[in-house]
């Protein structure tokens, strides 16, 4: 009798054993159901937290996507689930004819991440362009929501599901390759870490889609098209895993993978091969126009600060509108005797500078469009199309992305930085549109059509060829945006998001240094778009549109605004810039202008956390004395649809900003910042074991030796428009 009724007991027991497969590492734990393979359950055994709603209708774990509506593609009919280990997991899918796609689940041996990987045989090769795989249905929505995307330098979605129209930019992660990770969490013990570890630059995208109150990753793979593709295996897995903090506690978990890769470990910045004037640049102009709107102004500002380096980043140097006539960049706009005799004084008094070139965009209605049948080498959407796209509002004329995997465009375009840097003197090149990823569906272009990798390694191939060309000279060549695939290639990363409010006004999200966070050591970052004043106006655009208010002086309310954005790229240690500076603004703005000097002075003072030091965990003020402050969305094409170039915004913004850093001594310094013209008093606190810190370490605070050992909690006072600097350094 007593038998029977052990058997009782162990019976339901051993059934929902058999009704579900479990991987558990003793961190987290996934369960997959053994008839449909789809996953059950996923959880933090740390914290106890489960993600997914264990009641709603669990969906398979991939989807096909086809190339045009309409397309008919295979549905399987059989699934298989095979336990290899306690920590693998293999799922099977196929029909009654050919087609199958096997993935396997797999748990680390002692971190809280899984790594998922796919192969997919004997599918529709000419109709079928994504696989989402995996698919990761009813997840809980966590209270107080943050999504954080590797978007740009990394931008913050709070509370994402109230603002729908945000949904957009999280299918963009193919264009902007800066890294494969994202982040979700909340108020709850867990978040989830979600990730890629492509080492070979595939093209390939996400998306998070919400319903009720879930939410559902897409990882979209993107195929190469053709009937002769049946056979498809990403070199990369899926990494999803457990997450105990913020977007700064998902940076770190990547960093450990990202610090492992060749794009670190070649960075051009302890090459030795880089260009010494960049790593030396202290303050950037970025200016536009002819050489007595930008060189001249430069020279202004190095007289003002002193003995500090000071850059050009120099737009609208070229021949022919912007947006518009290129690459037809020659000769420039000035002449070119004129131009070089320009760039030779400048570099005479330590300038150096980079002019625009855009690295892929060919004007649609330009002579040489036509003449050299340039839309031959366009690159292709699906549909056969080029990706042809109007920028100048005021001609209307597009330009058209260039396949970069073709030698005529990139002979054309090194050829060009050849002229500008051995003939005409210029010190580097920036390239414009750089870090995107676009893909390419033409058929003539020797590339897998669609899916693949040729982009990023064809964009390899153009800077090696411009550096082959100008050897001799060593130009910097830099890119717009921020992307770990040309960390060993670039010699740094134009990142003006900072000034997000500036150029695209109170947008959905916030932005964060999630890839400073990750990479700042070895990869420069430089730029904002802040400065004094309205937007510039091309001197070969139509007059009529031109803005009386061009190039005048914004009016005083926009400040703080450009203190804020100066605040932002002094903590998160990016070289610094005024855009469209000039003289006049030593007078007008003298507050500004001296606060600007004070950062700068600083971050040379302290340049081996700011530029050469990793990013730590920044202190968090008692009181940020947030407050509502006038933002200037600047558009320079808005004069002509909207009559102003110039649209008005409130925020409520911090007045105080912090950073933390570690040189490679193992110093620790604390970077703080007041925006505001007043004084503020208040007191951070710092994480002393996080931060490594000890009796053995003497406080510096500005220079001064202060006494007693390193403390969890500081008091402290900064002045208006001022920084003030902690520093710890190691007493052996």
């Amino acid at each position: 009798m007593r038998r029977f009724f052990l058997i009782l007991l162990i019976l339901p027991f051993l059934f929902a054993c058999s009704e579900r497969v479990v991987l558990d590492n003793g961190k987290m734990r996934l369960e997959f159901d053994r008839e449909t393979a789809s996953l059950l359950s996923m959880t933090d055994l740390e914290t106890g937290y489960e993600y997914l709603d264990t009641e709603a209708e669990p969906q398979r774990l991939w989807y096909t996507v086809p190339l045009m509506e309409g397309d008919t593609i295979p549905e399987p009919t059989q699934v298989k689930v095979r336990k290899i280990s306690s920590h693998e997991v293999k799922l099977s899918w196929s029909d009654s004819e050919t087609f199958s796609l096997v993935a396997r689940v797999r748990l680390d041996k002692e971190k809280p991440l899984s790594y998922w990987s796919v192969e997919m045989k004997d599918y529709d090769g000419a109709k079928v362009k994504e696989l989402v795989f995996p698919y990761l249905t009813n997840i809980k929505t966590f209270t107080n929501e943050d999504i954080v995307l590797s978007d740009w330098t990394g931008a913050l979605f709070k509370n994402p599901r109230t603002k729908r129209s945000s949904l957009s930019i999280f299918r963009r992660q193919h264009e902007h390759h800066v890294m494969q990770l994202s982040a979700i969490y909340g108020d709850e013990p867990s978040g989830l870490y979600i990730a890629t570890n492509d080492k070979e630059s595939y093209g390939k995208s996400s998306r998070f889609d919400f319903r009720d109150n879930l939410t559902d990753y897409n990882m979209i793979n993107i195929l190469a098209l053709g009937a002769e593709n049946r056979y498809y295996k990403p070199t990369y897995e899926f990494i999803l895993g457990t997450l105990h903090g913020d977007w700064y506690d998902a940076a770190q978990i990547y960093r450990e993978w990202a610090l492992q890769q060749e794009w670190v470990k070649n960075n051009r910045l302890y090459s030795g091969k880089m260009n010494k004037w960049l790593p030396e640049t202290d303050v950037w102009v970025w200016n536009r126009g002819r050489s007595n709107n930008v060189l001249t102004e430069a020279a202004d500002l190095k007289e003002y600060l002193g003995d500090y380096n000071v850059s050009v980043l120099w737009h609208w140097w070229h021949n022919g509108p912007y947006d518009d006539a290129f690459p037809e960049y020659l000769p420039p706009r000035e002449g070119r005797e004129s131009f070089m005799k320009a760039v030779a004084e400048a570099k005479a008094k330590g300038i150096n500078m980079t002019p625009y070139m855009n690295c892929h965009q060919w004007g649609g209605a330009t002579k040489s469009y036509k003449e050299k049948g340039v839309e031959r080498y366009s690159a292709r959407k699906a549909d056969g199309s080029t990706l042809a796209h109007v920028y100048n509002k005021f001609t209307g004329n597009p330009l058209v992305p260039t396949c970069l995997s073709q030698e005529f465009w990139r002979e054309t375009y090194s050829n060009l930085c050849d002229t500008v840097v051995n003939s005409y003197g210029c010190t580097g090149v920036y390239m414009d549109q750089t870090c995107n990823h676009y893909l390419c569906y033409n058929p003539d272009h020797g590339h897998t059509v669609g899916g693949g990798n040729y982009w990023v390694k064809s964009h390899h191939k153009l800077i090696a060829q411009i550096r082959e060309k100008c050897a001799e000279n060593n130009p910097i060549l830099t890119g717009e945006g921020s992307g770990e695939d040309w960390i060993s290639h670039l010699d740094g990363f134009l990142t003006i998001q900072g000034s997000r409010e500036r150029m695209y006004g109170l947008n959905t999200s916030e932005i964060v240094p999630l890839f400073n966070a990750v990479y700042h050591e070895y990869a420069i970052t430089y730029g904002n778009f802040g400065g004094f004043t309205y937007p510039p106006y091309d001197e070969f655009w139509p007059k009529e549109f031109r803005a009386p208010n061009t190039e005048t002086l914004l009016p005083v309310k926009y400040n703080t605004q450009l203190r804020m954005e100066q605040a932002r790229t002094f903590v998160w240690g990016i070289q610094p810039m005024i855009v469209n500076y000039h003289a006049f603004a030593r007078k007008a703005r003298p507050v500004e202008m001296r606060y600007i000097a004070e950062l700068v002075a600083k971050r040379k003072q302290y340049k081996d956390y700011l530029q050469y030091g990793t990013m730590l965990r920044a202190p968090k003020f008692a009181d940020d004395y947030s407050k509502e402050i006038d933002i200037a969305q600047m558009s320079t094409y808005g004069y002509k649809n909207e009559g102003t170039n110039l649209f008005p915004h409130k925020k409520v913004v911090p007045m105080l900003y912090s950073s933390a850093w570690r040189n490679q001594e193992g110093n620790i310094l604390l970077a703080l910042t007041n925006i505001s013209e007043e004084k503020k008093v208040t007191s951070f606190t710092i994480n002393l074991d996080e931060m490594g810190l000890n009796e053995s370490f003497t406080l510096y605070i500005d220079g001064v030796a202060q006494e007693g050992a390193p403390q969890s909690r500081y008091d402290v006072t900064i002045d208006g428009c001022s920084a003030k600097i902690f520093e710890f350094r190691n007493n052996k």
